[in-house]
């Protein structure tokens, strides 16, 4: 994925620079517009690069739209977003209906985002853009007068858990039409625009489904932009927290592509006998998800009663027999929950490892 962090006046750049980001989006509001020379010089000295730029689609003419286009391609941003939150239906469509010829000129990307209409108070609703396939009608629309138009989807989290989605499906039914995610968690009710996994119902149940969203985008092999838009995070703690606060969303983002990465890192090996650490139900999920393709050599287990059994067709051994494989041959994956105690146990045995998480494939 391409990593960025939506920047905002209160969040000084070089915190984002500092969190290990290279790119800044900027919101194209009255303020940003009048000094965006000044963002673009700040964002050079810091090293940092221009992902893109955000403006509400309500406030869209025929001319701000070309003067949006230039800006961004001034910066030599790669995007534009429009927002869609409290905006009426069939305003972009108009737009584009009267200015294609110009827009034939402009090779920038224009990604239209799901949104919804209401407020903290009184809540939120749909509207004419909350559902992807009114985004992707949309899109289909505006194509048909301009085909050198490039338009796609850009999925808010966020705004899709406000309104009670299934964020997974919703995904999915982008397909190509997916260009970008912008990711900011909240409580289900609150526009709060916090860092991912803040949330929590019930028994520690996510309030947003993190680990099935990163399965989906895994599914899609989605490889365009992800950026996280949690001016909500920086604007309510102090200013001096905010490059901790950009290194733990950089974070996020790691453990994220790690897991995008996993089959091709981990399994892939050539030379090596997979050793999978747990012989409960995540070996059974690894065998549907990866089973066919990676098979494992064997499987070890802390009970004794599963020792020279089966399960799926894969031999189960006493852990100690991880050790009859050469080291240079062995690639050993932790296949059950306790991770930590399991880690503990194999650095005790001087074997290394990596972790199969369920969670992000099942």
């Amino acid at each position: 994925m391409l990593l960025g962090v939506q920047y905002h006046d209160f969040l000084n750049p070089q915190s984002i620079i500092k969190g290990g980001f290279q790119y800044m989006e900027i919101p194209y509001s009255v303020n940003i517009k009048k000094g965006l020379l000044q963002y673009k010089q700040e964002a050079a000295d810091y090293e940092l690069k221009v992902s893109g730029l955000v403006c509400e689609l309500q406030d869209l003419t025929e001319d701000k739209l070309i003067e949006l286009i230039e800006a961004c391609r001034g910066c030599q941003g790669h995007y534009i977003v429009l927002s869609t939150m409290n905006c009426e239906a069939g305003v972009l469509e108009k737009i584009i209906a009267n200015c294609a010829m110009k827009l034939a000129d402009y090779k920038v990307p224009i990604f239209i985002e799901n949104g919804c209409r209401g407020n903290d108070i009184s809540g939120y609703f749909y509207n004419a853009y909350s559902d992807v396939s009114d985004l992707i009608s949309i899109i289909d629309y505006c194509k048909s007068f301009c085909k050198e138009l490039t338009m796609g989807i850009c999925y808010n989290i966020g705004y899709a858990n406000l309104l009670e989605k299934n964020i997974s499906s919703q995904l999915r039914q982008c397909g190509e039409y997916l260009c970008m995610v912008h990711g900011n968690d909240n409580d289900g009710r609150r526009n709060d625009k916090q860092m991912p996994y803040t949330f929590t119902k019930g028994r520690g149940d996510l309030t947003t489904d993190w680990y099935h969203i990163i399965r989906e985008l895994i599914h899609l092999q989605f490889h365009g932009w992800f950026v996280f838009d949690t001016a909500g995070l920086f604007g309510r703690c102090p200013e001096r927290l905010h490059t901790y606060f950009i290194r733990l969303l950089h974070a996020i983002a790691v453990e994220w592509e790690k897991q995008y990465t996993f089959a091709e890192r981990v399994l892939a090996i050539p030379g090596k006998k997979l050793i999978l650490f747990g012989a409960g139900q995540m070996l059974k999920d690894y065998m549907r998800v990866f089973g066919e393709k990676y098979p494992p050599y064997f499987a070890v287990d802390n009970g004794p009663d599963r020792w020279n059994t089966e399960q799926m067709g894969v031999s189960i051994k006493n852990p100690q027999e991880i050790l009859s494989v050469p080291e240079d041959e062995r690639n050993v994956v932790i296949c059950c929950m306790y991770y930590d105690a399991v880690g503990a146990q194999l650095r005790k045995m001087g074997v290394a490892y990596e972790e199969f998480h369920d969670r992000y494939f099942v």
